[in-house]
């Protein structure tokens, strides 16, 4: 096969979802920068200087984003060009992620590039991207292409700058958040497996830079709150002082509660921030399309993966590791990882890390899946590409879901400006930087120009998540 063959079948993959990732990418754009949060950690960037955000003496430690936005924010620019930066630094590792992720497959076939396309979806349709895309909280969606990257060089053949650079994209994921730990996971499944691109001295070094960063947090804050957030346990939300009083000082139950309710988020969408709400209205008889949708799509391909998962892993006895084979591991480690690091409240978000080898796995379990329907005999062939195009089509779904949630959020941001401005006058009257700020986005929040949710007819509307519209 030519590389023209090959660029051809990518292109293809890539005009299927290019249409929804220019859509998330234009709403982002134009969508307000929001009061809530926004205006808080811009009044932080105006009255700390940014050395000082390297000292961690938060539980929110995020010293290379708030540098950035820092150095954004307090730049000589006009304003537009400085509300442009902000939301570049969530547009851009939205487009990286898209190119990496089908660069790394790079489909042969048009049975791969139906594979890519609808992994393409599994990634832009999952809760652990759709709940990444808030403008200006950039934390995760950062770190989800450096993963991603970093896999790509431990699977590929060694070169001298592979591993300066490996431990760069983690420093720097660590960095926007804690969940950059997930990337030390991806260099213990590839050092396992032994990866060709990867070392003992690279896995060493790996997990002694995130022991070394452990520890200064540790030595920073060492006595953390019991609940930094409210946290969701079965079908209702406790918020910190009702769920201490209930679990205790340190309840390891509910933290581990927490940490499978964001692995489970991310294999099963089920349950979200540790409410079983799909579950809740399947028990009242009130589902919805888009429940049956979100649930039947995750479930379907989860079971699917773990049966392609299991086979993967009995077959490297006899054929030795393969990128494929690898790709469980990648997944396992990366979801124990965001799970653990989510131990005190779960969120869609918290699983993001983990998200795009999830897709990943979904591209082999969905490629495995269609080359073995290729031998069935005809009647069991059309049923089983009847099945996985009926897959695909509801992952694809959700991608367009996506695209309209952050339509959504962009709508809710403007009305939160025209709702809460009064306020937020009063209630921070006391702070002039803040209020100083308020008067400078009011503006670009108020605007009239501003994205819209699509107007489906009524019988499409219900496909989309309300749950989108929620504030996480």
């Amino acid at each position: 096969m030519t590389s023209t063959d090959r660029g051809a079948w990518l292109a293809i993959a890539a005009l299927v979802v290019s249409p929804v990732v220019a859509a998330i990418c234009l709403t982002l754009w134009n969508t307000p920068v929001p009061i809530s949060e926004a205006v808080a950690l811009l009044e932080d960037v105006s009255r700390k200087p940014r050395l000082d955000f390297l000292v961690p003496d938060t539980s929110y430690y995020r010293p290379i984003f708030h540098i950035v936005l820092s150095t954004i924010w307090n730049a000589d620019l006009s304003l537009d060009a400085r509300l442009a930066a902000i939301r570049l630094l969530q547009i851009v590792p939205v487009v990286a992620l898209v190119g990496l992720f089908l660069l790394h497959l790079r489909p042969r076939s048009l049975l791969e590039a139906g594979a890519a396309a609808a992994a393409m979806a599994v990634l832009i349709g999952s809760p652990g991207f759709r709940d990444n895309l808030e403008i200006p909280l950039s934390y995760t969606i950062v770190g989800m292409p450096l993963a991603l990257a970093v896999w790509h060089l431990l699977v590929a053949p060694p070169r001298w700058w592979h591993t300066p650079a490996v431990l760069a994209m983690l420093v720097i994921a660590l960095g926007f958040k804690e969940q950059g730990l997930a990337i030390v996971a991806l260099v213990v499944a590839a050092w396992a497996t032994r990866a060709q691109g990867t070392t003992r001295a690279q896995a060493v070094s790996a997990v002694l830079l995130a022991a070394g960063y452990v520890a200064v947090r540790l030595a920073w804050h060492s006595r953390m709150a019991t609940f930094e957030q409210a946290i969701g346990f079965g079908f209702s939300e406790l918020d910190p002082p009702t769920a201490t009083a209930r679990f205790g000082s340190f309840p390891a139950a509910i933290y581990a509660y927490t940490a499978l309710a964001t692995v489970a988020n991310v294999v099963f969408s089920e349950p979200t921030s540790g409410i079983f709400s799909i579950v809740a209205a399947i028990t009242r008889g009130t589902t919805e399309r888009w429940q049956f949708i979100q649930l039947a799509s995750s479930v379907g391909l989860t079971v699917l993966m773990a049966l392609w998962g299991v086979a993967a892993i009995s077959r490297v006895r006899h054929e030795g590791w393969t990128d494929e084979s690898r790709s469980v591991v990648a997944l396992v480690l990366t979801l124990a990882a965001c799970g653990a690091l989510s131990f005190n409240y779960s969120r869609d978000r918290l699983g993001g890390m983990a998200t795009p080898f999830y897709a990943l796995a979904a591209y082999y379990a969905l490629r495995a899946c269609a080359r073995r329907a290729a031998t069935l005999q005809p009647w069991r062939l059309r049923a089983a590409a009847a099945g996985l195009l009926l897959l695909a089509g509801l992952w694809h779904v959700r991608a367009i879901g996506t695209a309209e949630a952050v339509k959504v959020t962009a709508l809710r941001n403007q009305i939160e400006w025209l709702t809460g401005l009064p306020q937020r006058t009063r209630e921070f009257a006391d702070r002039p930087v803040y209020l100083s700020i308020l008067g400078t986005l009011r503006a670009q929040g108020t605007a009239e120009s501003r994205p819209r949710p699509t107007n489906y007819p009524t019988a499409l509307m219900g496909l989309f998540s309300p749950a989108n519209v929620q504030s996480q």
